[in-house]
């Protein structure tokens, strides 16, 4: 997490040594957020253990590292305190130990919860108080104009509000907001920068390079561009919604997944497309759900899965009995019933999902040929799809999140301790595992060579690795180190991911991946939320998935491992 975002706000903000492009923000500050029915009064209660060791790091990141400008507090309170009027989070760590010179401000309409749902005050005068003598600089809302009774009632002071101003305006001056116009120079930047040849072209890429190959059963994938007949069915074959998470922008230039196959395809394809289900409702006719098209195609391609419509904050959950938050995080069951519909004809199926989370989808995997995971693939993403279907572009995006076999594995969501929470302390085998995704090459480790079998505090060793593309194809992979703490005083990890690097590999062609490790990257997290160094052996693991057995079972290439010892 921490890396995606410190290279979001570094791209954000730019590198001029005085100006900014743009004011980056980190939200939602801390342990956001809790179910979403009750955000508005939720006190997610969390260990300091917890807190240093999963809910604060990317904070902590973007802050140190990326310069962040802005933080955003949450909702909910932690540990009985607001997000937005919390002096532990806000003043001892976010201003002095991490060192943040920018401004606070709160989700919008937070301070309003103060006394209506968490009632840690009666009134807007004293909600607006609570927030500025914490240090909330800005408020997203309609409570600071109370401030002017705030004062009048002594809750709070003008000499407090001038301390506020002070870390508000910076942000400000920095973006140039009170020079001459012509003197900053991002003010050249027009709509003739939108959407350029190279932006399209990035946004290609990273479409291509976040699609996920889950299953790819007989080398189902690549197609042939020259297949003599294909049936394209799914109701996200064609929708513009299913590319786009929420808050987004608006292109011009939509590729849907349907626009992006047929760019791919030989003129002489004979071609079908029905779209056989809707997103999340049974169908009205019948007769729509399908044709005899899946049973005289070679290849049944599938577009199925969810929108921003079923999971945003504002699409269709909002009207579940959790106010926001969806019901189950399987495949609509519409759409499955289509899907087994589908394969009972299909010669080959291939299966599209499109998605903004993980998705619990067992019968999905059990009955396609090939699945791909596209997630929201923006603008360029149908031509990504259509580009990895036909082998134009070779797949090597790897899950970011771990997917549940069921939401029943899944402990309750107004819990906020770790345990049997994300890759690193799950307790049950999920469907697909953190960092699991496939090629059309095949890549094998060998020869992991640490430069030291012992390291002390401050010390620092490089670990070697192999790679070799040992299948027919060029291909990307992304190369994983893992450590976990095989003697550790407290419970840690089962394995925690400690670098990765991005290679292409020709056929044949082998590399030595090089890691370097610090005694920071070994050390725990204890009770009291200290970091520190314990003595011992660890395990290091380099492969290209999490080094679990569910990841073998799945095809991932055999990780390769060795022992460390902290003297």
């Amino acid at each position: 997490t921490s890396r995606i975002g410190v290279s979001f706000v570094k791209g954000l903000q730019g590198d001029h040594p005085h100006y900014l492009q743009a004011a980056g923000m980190a939200k939602h500050y801390a342990v956001h957020n809790g179910p979403e029915d009750l955000r508005h009064e939720f006190d997610a209660r969390v260990s300091m253990k917890d807190l240093w060791e999963t809910y604060l790091p990317a904070f902590e990141a973007l802050v140190i590292e990326a310069k962040v400008e802005g933080v955003m507090g949450a909702y909910n309170r932690v540990n009985g305190q607001p997000a937005c009027a919390n002096p532990y989070l806000m003043q001892d760590v976010l201003r002095k130990q991490w060192g943040f010179k920018g401004y606070f401000t709160s989700d919008c309409w937070a301070l309003v919860d103060f006394y209506q749902g968490h009632k840690v005050v009666n009134t807007p005068a004293e909600a607006a108080a609570l927030a500025i003598n914490t240090g909330c600089n800005l408020n997203c809302g309609s409570t600071y104009p109370q401030l002017i009774e705030s004062v009048k009632q002594g809750l709070t002071s003008e000499t407090e509000i001038d301390a506020n101003l002070r870390e508000l305006f910076p942000t400000r001056f920095k973006l140039g907001l009170f020079d001459p116009p012509g003197t900053v120079p991002f003010d050249s930047i027009g709509a003739s920068w939108i959407r350029k040849k190279e932006h399209i072209d990035l946004s290609l890429e990273a479409a291509e390079k976040s699609l996920i190959l889950l299953k790819n059963e007989d080398q189902t994938l690549p197609l042939d561009p020259d297949i003599a007949s294909v049936f394209i069915t799914g109701p996200t074959a064609t929708h513009i919604q299913s590319l786009l998470a929420n808050y987004y922008g608006v292109s011009e230039d939509m590729v849907t997944i349907m626009e992006g196959i047929l760019a791919n395809l030989s003129p002489h394809t004979l071609v079908r497309y029905v779209q056989g289900a809707l997103l999340d409702e049974p169908n009205r006719n019948r007769a729509d759900w399908y044709s005899s098209e899946a049973e005289e195609a070679e290849v049944t391609i599938a577009c199925v899965g969810i929108s921003q419509l079923i999971e945003g904050e504002e699409g269709e959950s909002i009207m579940s009995r959790h106010a926001g938050d969806r019901e189950e995080i399987g495949l609509p069951q519409n759409q499955l019933d289509f899907l087994k519909l589908i394969r009972s004809k299909a010669k080959k199926l291939v299966v599209v999902v499109t998605g903004g989370s993980a998705m619990a989808i067992p019968e999905v995997y059990d009955l396609a040929d090939a699945l791909i995971y596209a997630w929201y693939p923006g603008e360029q993403g149908g031509m990504a799809v259509g580009n990895t279907i036909f082998g134009k572009s070779s797949p090597s995006g790897k899950l970011p999140v771990s997917f549940p076999r069921s939401l029943d594995d899944l402990p309750p969501y107004g819990d906020y301790a770790l345990t049997n929470r994300t890759y690193r302390y799950m307790e049950k085998a999920p469907l697909f595992p953190f960092g699991f995704g496939l090629s059309y090459t095949t890549f094998q480790y060998s020869d992991l060579i640490l430069s030291k079998n012992e390291i002390a505090s401050g010390e620092t060793i490089n670990v070697r690795c192999r790679v070799t593309n040992s299948g027919p194809r060029g291909g990307g992979e992304v190369v994983q180190l893992y450590i976990t703490d095989l003697e550790a005083s407290v419970p840690v990890p089962n394995y925690a991911l400690k670098g990765f690097q991005r290679i292409f590999l020709a056929p044949g062609e082998s590399i030595e991946v090089t890691f370097e490790i610090g005694t920071k990257e070994l050390q725990l997290v204890n009770n009291d939320g200290d970091r520190i160094l314990e003595s011992g052996n660890f395990q290091i693991s380099v492969g290209g998935s999490v080094p679990s057995l569910r990841s073998l079972d799945l095809g991932a290439p055999n990780f390769r491992q060795a022992i460390l010892t902290v003297r």
